[in-house]
């Protein structure tokens, strides 16, 4: 058990003990806060609760190995428990990944195959490797534990932080990848507070490519049964500026999903009570895609 000092006596408290991870009041806008998950200590990001979860599960099956699709800060966390509970490990990733992904699951003892321009490319390709190989493949995209993740750690601590401070969130601004913590912020907030909160997804524009986010067309089964209110789509390059207004006006270097939230608040506009942008990731993996972006615009 870890105390208020954090030390950890092994991988599984460190985890846990960095919960919850930092709410931050931003300098933009009336009352606006970000939920800072790259606190989380193996992906640097919100997908270590997914992970985690997912992970606890093919523990409890007795997995000798596992195969996951993965856009990239998943695997990296996956790759970071098999290392720990000395568990075989193969990553499918986009060839379109940033190269750091491939370097971090190596490193890690990881198996890394390259394939296709998305996750929806190779999502079939693991679902074969498993039958053949025998591996488990914990389907992030369609595994409710993904959304039980999100329900009972990410949401339950927004509640909590805000609670703490005489607050209660009127919006949360969240992106949609595979669905899972936008899903089980929604599910927890809808059930406990109904309209009052507001649920904003955020999605690539029509044409535009944002690492670690897809745009939904309907068939994402972890958010079909959760209400959104609404759907925001930002392009490449605005959430670019997302990054570089909170960076200018906060002093931290977010990823560029997370500068998506940012786009998408500035698209829908301020608003007299709280607003809670989930930060799901920083910006030290996506530094080839910054440079290029900030030279273009």
């Amino acid at each position: 058990m870890s105390n208020h000092l954090n030390v950890f006596s092994n991988e599984q408290e460190l985890l846990e003990g960095m919960w919850p991870t930092p709410l931050l009041r931003l300098r933009i806008g009336n009352d606006v806060w970000a939920k800072l998950e790259y606190y989380n200590p193996f992906s640097r990001s919100v997908k270590d609760r997914t992970a985690w979860f997912l992970f606890k599960q093919a523990l409890l099956n007795n997995a000798k190995h596992i195969v996951e699709a993965t856009s990239g800060n998943t695997g990296i966390a996956l790759a970071s428990l098999s290392a720990i509970y000395g568990v075989q490990f193969t990553m499918f990733l986009p060839v379109v990944s940033p190269k750091v992904y491939k370097v971090f699951v190596k490193l890690l003892g990881g198996n890394l195959v390259e394939a296709g321009n998305s996750t929806n490319d190779i999502i079939p390709l693991v679902k074969r490797f498993a039958q053949i190989s025998g591996a488990l493949n914990l389907d992030q995209f369609n595994n409710p534990i993904n959304v039980i993740a999100h329900y009972e750690t990410t949401a339950k601590e927004i509640d909590e932080q805000l609670k703490s401070i005489g607050k209660k969130p009127a919006r949360i601004i969240a992106t949609m990848g595979t669905g899972g913590h936008l899903a089980g912020i929604a599910k927890y907030f809808k059930e406990k507070y109904g309209n009052e909160v507001e649920i904003v997804g955020v999605q690539p524009a029509e044409n535009s490519r944002i690492p670690g986010i897809k745009r939904q067309n309907g068939s994402n089964s972890l958010l079909r049964d959760v209400k959104i209110d609404r759907v925001i789509d930002v392009t490449l390059e605005e959430a670019v500026n997302g990054v570089v207004s909170i960076a200018r006006s906060s002093g931290i270097l977010i990823g560029i999903s997370a500068g998506a939230t940012v786009s998408a608040y500035k698209k829908i506009g301020d608003i007299s009570s709280t607003t809670v942008l989930i930060f799901p990731d920083d910006a030290f993996k996506y530094v080839d895609i910054l440079e290029q972006t900030l030279k273009e615009i």
